[in-house]
């Protein structure tokens, strides 16, 4: 279980990497809330108020229950460095590999859910 929520959190990390390479709109967002049933929204700030989380969007502001929501990220920003390759380039393959390294570990042990 505990190899599951590390494998779940280097997801979450690319994901975040995968966000930030995307360009000016995703430079623009300073917070990522990734959902239970595995949406991604991106806001410009989060807010929680009791058992909700209100999340404000620059169209829109809404709340979700706390319980729909698995993490909130802030993405830092992005700061530019001449020598430094952009992380669409550093990171191009590694998120094809944890794809299909869940994708082994769902093959070898069906029906784990991982504590859920």
């Amino acid at each position: 279980m505990l190899r599951f929520a590390r494998d779940s959190m280097m997801i979450a990390f690319l994901a975040a990497l995968t966000f930030l390479s995307m360009g000016p709109t995703a430079a623009r967002a300073e917070e990522i809330i990734f959902l239970q049933d595995g949406r991604i929204i991106r806001a410009e700030k989060t807010e929680v108020i009791g058992d909700q989380i209100r999340i404000e969007k620059p169209a829109e502001t809404f709340e979700l229950p706390r319980s729909a929501v698995l993490s909130i990220h802030t993405v830092p920003s992005p700061s530019v460095s001449p020598n430094v390759p952009p992380p669409a380039d550093v990171y191009r393959d590694m998120t094809q590999q944890m794809n299909e390294k869940v994708r082994r570990e769902l093959q070898e042990h069906p029906g784990k859910s991982g504590g859920r």
